[in-house]
């Protein structure tokens, strides 16, 4: 898979933050956010920092991260050598550099998603999307005035707008309109199938549920009904 990486040396950020970097897949889709920092534990040694969110427990979760070893530490490398490189060219304010230049495809994608409904919320269904190497989490599918879209994990950023509200931004979003349409369509399509296969599940159950009470209704035993009815011959004979 193509991809390329660049790396901006990180000029005013807080102390332990040394590097920006974004990561490419293709000319299709890109990810934000990514941080060097310097493990303050240990001076000089330098890590590579996903973006991340807090879930319902309160716990911290990486947005999107590579989904095998293998590519995690071939990506975690690089990442690092480019912002080696950039520091040794004191001339320059970023480094870019690209692997499998030859591999031209848009990049295969899988997608899995969640309906989810909560009363007071636009937010229809939960959606992960997996590159083949990278995941991305807490994609989610809201209902518009007149139809859903797909939006993807963003951040709050220091601006707002001519209402004076925040603005944000996308951590990670499809660069062409061409891939664009192509990724929210198939998130569509497969909330569709989820939202189908749901409704019919519970069809389904309440199908069974109901047959067992009707069952239960019909097939009462001689003994069972004996035993209704002793408490009123009982009462009958006092």
């Amino acid at each position: 898979m193509k991809y390329s990486i660049k790396v901006n040396e990180a000029k005013n950020g807080s102390e332990n933050i040394k590097g920006y970097v974004s990561v490419t897949l293709g000319d299709s889709f890109k990810f934000n956010n990514i941080l060097i920092r310097e493990d303050p534990r240990e001076a000089g040694r330098l890590f590579v920092a996903m973006p991340s969110y807090k879930d319902g427990k309160g716990d911290y979760k990486d947005i999107f991260n590579p989904t095998t070893k293998a590519f995690h530490d071939e990506m975690y490398a690089n990442i690092l050598e480019a912002f080696h490189k950039l520091t040794n060219e004191q001339a320059k304010s970023s480094y870019t550099v690209e692997y499998d230049k030859r591999d031209t495809k848009m990049p295969e994608f899988t997608v899995r998603v969640t309906p989810y409904e909560r009363e007071g919320s636009t937010i229809q269904g939960m959606a992960s999307i997996n590159f083949n190497g990278m995941v991305v989490n807490n994609v989610t599918i809201h209902q518009g005035r007149d139809n859903l879209f797909v939006s993807m994990p963003s951040y709050k950023t220091s601006q707002t707008d001519e209402h004076g509200k925040p603005v944000y931004k996308d951590v990670c979003h499809p660069i062409t309109a061409k891939f664009h349409d192509k990724l929210y369509s198939a998130i569509l399509q497969e909330y569709a199938n989820a939202r189908e296969q749901a409704q019919t599940k519970d069809s389904v159950i309440g199908k069974l549920n109901e047959n067992k009470e009707t069952a239960g209704q019909r097939d009462k035993s001689p003994r069972a009904q004996k035993e209704h009815d002793q408490p009123k011959r009982d009462e009958a004979q006092r």
